[in-house]
C-alpha cells in the first residue's frame, strides 16, 4: 500500500530570507526602538499646545514601524537583479515621474521635495537612494548576458548615468541639495567599487575631477565667502545661510542662528549620561524639527556621551557587516549594493551630525532609523532587505561550496 502524504499546515513566516545576518537584524531592531522612543520624547515639547501629540506620534510610529518592516520583508523574500531587469522600464520611469511631480507640491524647508494628498505625505526622493545603488548593480550584472558591455565606461554605464543624470536634476530643482549630495556619492562610489581594466583609466579621471570639486567647494564656500555670496543671490538662497550658520551661528543668534546654536546649547548641556529621556529642555520651542532634523541635539542632551557611544557602535556594526561582505563575495553586483548601501547609510550619518554640530551646513537629511518620517524609514528598511536578500545568497553558496 502506498502511503498517504501528509498535508503539511500552511505557515505564514514574516521572518527574513534564510542565513540573513542575524546580527543586522538585531541592530536594526535596536535602533528602531531606540530611535522611537526618541520620536516620542522630542514630541513631548508640543504637550502645551496640543495635549494628545504623544499619543498620536505613538500610533503613527508604529504604523511607520510595520510598514517599513513589511516593505524590507517583501523586498528581501522577492527581490532579485532578475526581477528588477524585467521591470525597470517601469520602475525607473515611474521614479522620475514622482521625483518631478513634488514641484506642484508646496514648498517646506526651503525644498520641493514631498507629495502632499490631504493629511498624507510621501518623500520620493528617499527610495532613489537605494534605487541607484541597484541600478548600477544591474548594469554590471548584464555584463555576463552581453561581454560586449565590456568595451569601455559609456557602453557598460551609458544608460545607467543617463537615468542617474535625470533624477539628480529633478532632486537639484526640488532644491533639496541634502539628497543630492546623498544620491551622487552613492552612484559615484558604486561607479567606482568594480574595477574592469576596461574602465580604469575613466575611473581614476572620475577621482580626479571628484577631489578637484571637493577643493574647490573648500575654497569658494568654507575658507572664504565668494561662493556664499554668489549663491545668496540665486533661489538656492537658503544654501547660503546654512553656510554662514557653519561658520558661525551666533552671529544671528534670534534669526537665521536660532536652531543651530540652540542645538549646540543642547549639545553642551548634555554631560555624559545626559538629562534622562525626556528631560531636554530645547525641543520646548527651541528646536522647531525637533524629531526630525534636529533630534540628534534632543539624543545627546538626554542621553549624553553614552548615547552617542551607543549609536556609534550600532551604526559601526552595520557599516562593517555591510563592508564585510562586500569584500567576501565574489560577486560583482552584490559587491556593488552592499557598498552603494554602506555609503548611503554612512552619508546621512555624517551629514546628519555634521550640520547639527555645525561641522558642515546643515543639510536637513534625517538620522537614519532615529529621526521621524515614514518615507526615510521605508527607504532604509528596502536598503536593509535588499542587503539581507544579498548576504541570504552569499552564505548560502559559502555552504554549497563547504
Amino acid at each position: 500500500m502506498t502511503k498517504k502524504k501528509e498535508n503539511k499546515p500552511f505557515k505564514i513566516s514574516l521572518s527574513l530570507k534564510r542565513n540573513s545576518d542575524s546580527i543586522i537584524n538585531l541592530v536594526v531592531f535596536l535602533l528602531i526602538c531606540f530611535g522611537s522612543t526618541m520620536i516620542v520624547s522630542t514630541n513631548v515639547g508640543q504637550t502645551t499646545t496640543n495635549s494628545m501629540v504623544v499619543l498620536n506620534t505613538f500610533v503613527r510610529q508604529i504604523i511607520y514601524v510595520g510598514l517599513s518592516y513589511l516593505c524590507m520583508y517583501l523586498i528581501n523574500r522577492f527581490f532579485s537583479l532578475e526581477r528588477y531587469g524585467m521591470f525597470k522600464f517601469i520602475i525607473l520611469p515611474a521614479a522620475a515621474f514622482a521625483l518631478g511631480i513634488t514641484q506642484f507640491f508646496a514648498e517646506s524647508g526651503g525644498s520641493k521635495s514631498w507629495i502632499r494628498i490631504g493629511g498624507f505625505s510621501i518623500q520620493p526622493a528617499e527610495f532613489v537612494k537605494p534605487l541607484v545603488a541597484v541600478m548600477i548593480a544591474y548594469a554590471v550584472f548584464s555584463v555576463k548576458n552581453r561581454p560586449k558591455k565590456l568595451k569601455n565606461f559609456k557602453s557598460l554605464y551609458g544608460k545607467t548615468i543617463a537615468w542617474i543624470f535625470v533624477f539628480l536634476l529633478e532632486i537639484l530643482f526640488q532644491k533639496d541639495i541634502g539628497t543630492l549630495t546623498i544620491v551622487f556619492m552613492i552612484s559615484f562610489v558604486c561607479l567606482l567599487t568594480v574595477d574592469f581594466p576596461s574602465i580604469r583609466k575613466t575611473t581614476r579621471n572620475l577621482k580626479r575631477l571628484f577631489f578637484a570639486g571637493v577643493m574647490i567647494i573648500l575654497i569658494f564656500f568654507c575658507f572664504t565667502d565668494i561662493g556664499t555670496n554668489i549663491i545668496a543671490q540665486t533661489p538656492f538662497s537658503h544654501i547660503a545661510t546654512r553656510f554662514r550658520n557653519m561658520k558661525n551661528p551666533y552671529d544671528d543668534v534670534y534669526q537665521e542662528g536660532y536652531q543651530p546654536a540652540n542645538a549646540l546649547y543642547g549639545i553642551a548641556n548634555s554631560e555624559i549620561i545626559g538629562q534622562g529621556i525626556g528631560n531636554s529642555m530645547r525641543k520646548y520651542g527651541y528646536l522647531t524639527q525637533a524629531d526630525n532634523d534636529y533630534i540628534f541635539a534632543v539624543m545627546i542632551e538626554e542621553t549624553g556621551i553614552f548615547g552617542l557611544f551607543i549609536l556609534v557602535i550600532l551604526y559601526g556594526i552595520l557599516f562593517f557587516k555591510l563592508f564585510y561582505y562586500a569584500f567576501k563575495t565574489n560577486n560583482l553586483a552584490y559587491k556593488v549594493i552592499l557598498t552603494g548601501n554602506a555609503t548611503y547609510l554612512f552619508m546621512h550619518f555624517f551629514l546628519n551630525v555634521g550640520g547639527v554640530t555645525c561641522l558642515i551646513p546643515m543639510t536637513g537629511v534625517p538620522l537614519l532609523f532615529i529621526s521621524s518620517g515614514g518615507s526615510a524609514l521605508m527607504a532604509i528598511c528596502i536598503m536593509i532587505g535588499i542587503s539581507q536578500n544579498c548576504i541570504s545568497d552569499i552564505r548560502n553558496n559559502e555552504l554549497k561550496k563547504g
